[in-house]
């Protein structure tokens, strides 16, 4: 049984591979690119690891005050058919024809880089200053106590802050693709945008998602040039992927002094190896955020309540105060941890679907991403110039962050796309009447 559950995992991984490559080289990057790689990056590498090793172990340095538990393949065949059935549903999706795909190309977007960059700072130092980070603490702990004390308005500088890192990222593309840049300058302020946001953030999702973006493209442009290159691009995407690996052992104390200096940095960064030292096995395990694949079998296993849909629901009542509504759904990251321990444990598009509708959700997960595609792609249909760059990020986040979270983000940065091109548009000047 052990071969056929690895049999169908190796042709459904080989399917959507095919499937991300058939919609990458006729489409370019698109939503339907971002949900493949999601798929084949933070699913299917743990998978890879439980098939040859047998055992997918819980990162005990991380996770030792959860209740998870290593996913051994033998021990969970009914749990490994049920992803096998989730995935399958994603497949269905990604072969069925997209929603709004032949909406008219305008060029109505105008990217405002520099009031976008304005936002993205006051949100940050709004964080920094009411977490206390500036004056010295953990990264952690600090973050969590401020967003525990501060409540809804928190969380909505948050939403905002992501809004606008995605349509920053999304305007140097813009800029790059329609050639009002030189590759270099692109790719320099590009980095220096994504590097220092991880370190002041400590999110490392949105500089994956543009490393990716940038080697799809190329590998879309260049095929030839792209397949010749990966033998020299293995060695550099190792040592960048361990050390974005090992970052979130990094990020903890790096703000223990206040703003961190280089020192720090290194005391840091020495510390996170001897947490993590260089090993093949960690290197994947780590990378892919395994621990979320432990989440999704410990779910299909061990979790047997219903919700009905709840946390899809949270986009609608975020806006009302816990302290009026004290029994206002939570994030699923949260109905996660209170289940395992912890603070907050990520589910993906396929554990939350399962958590709220159980079996249901094979069926219904395929139709939600095809609505939430057709959502996304006609809500940007006056920015369609960025639309495939913005989808292609958000595909991969639903395999990252709360479903319900991520439709807040969408919100916000639809908002303050609108907001900034009326500004632009009649940028508030005042007539005076001819006397």
């Amino acid at each position: 049984m052990v071969h056929l559950i690895s049999t169908l995992f190796i042709v459904e991984f080989l399917s959507i591979l095919l499937i991300m490559f058939y919609i990458l080289f006729k489409r370019g990057v698109t939503f339907k690119v971002g949900i493949s790689f999601g798929v084949l990056f933070f699913i299917f590498i743990p998978v890879w690891v439980m098939i040859i090793t047998g055992t997918l172990e819980l990162s005990k340095t991380d996770f030792y005050y959860t209740s998870l538990r290593d996913v051994v393949l033998k021990d969970n065949i009914s749990s490994s058919f049920l992803l096998i059935a989730y995935i399958f549903s994603i497949i269905i999706y990604l072969c069925f024809p997209s929603r709004y795909s032949n909406l008219e190309v305008n060029n109505e977007f105008k990217p405002s880089i520099k009031s976008y960059l304005i936002v993205y700072f006051i949100g940050m130092l709004i964080v920094f200053i009411g977490s206390g980070l500036l004056e010295g603490g953990n990264w952690y702990r600090n973050r969590h106590n401020y967003f525990e004390s501060t409540g809804a308005f928190a969380v909505l500088i948050s939403f905002i802050t992501s809004s606008v890192r995605i349509l920053i990222i999304s305007s140097l593309f813009y800029k790059w693709l329609k050639n009002d840049w030189k590759f270099r300058k692109f790719l320099f302020l590009t980095v220096m945008f994504t590097v220092l946001d991880m370190m002041f953030s400590g999110n490392r999702i949105y500089l994956f998602c543009t490393a990716i973006l940038i080697g799809l493209m190329f590998l879309k442009k260049y095929p030839k040039k792209s397949f010749i290159a990966l033998p020299f691009v293995f060695p550099l995407a190792f040592v960048l992927g361990y050390f974005a690996s090992i970052f979130r052992h990094i990020r903890g104390p790096l703000f223990e002094s206040g703003f961190p200096t280089f020192d720090i940095f290194l005391k840091s960064l020495d510390r996170a190896m001897l947490l993590e030292p260089p090993n093949p096995k960690l290197f994947f395990i780590g990378i892919s955020e395994s621990i979320n694949v432990n989440v999704i079998y410990d779910l299909f296993n061990r979790y047997d309540t219903i919700l009905y849909g709840a946390t899809y629901l949270k986009p609608l009542f975020f806006y009302v105060p816990r302290s009026v509504w004290p029994n206002k759904p939570e994030s699923i990251t949260t109905i996660a941890a209170n289940t395992f321990g912890g603070n907050s444990l990520v589910t993906t598009l396929i554990g939350e679907m399962n958590m709220n509708f159980s079996l249901l959700g094979i069926i219904l997960l395929p139709i939600v991403i095809w609505f939430t595609e057709g959502f996304l792609t006609k809500s940007l249909r006056n920015f369609n110039s960025i639309v495939n760059i913005v989808g292609f990020i958000f595909g991969i986040l639903f395999f990252r962050m709360p479903f319900s979270d991520d439709i807040l983000i969408f919100v916000f940065l639809v908002l303050i796309l609108l907001f900034f091109n009326v500004f632009k548009k009649y940028k508030f000047k005042f007539y005076y009447p001819i006397k």
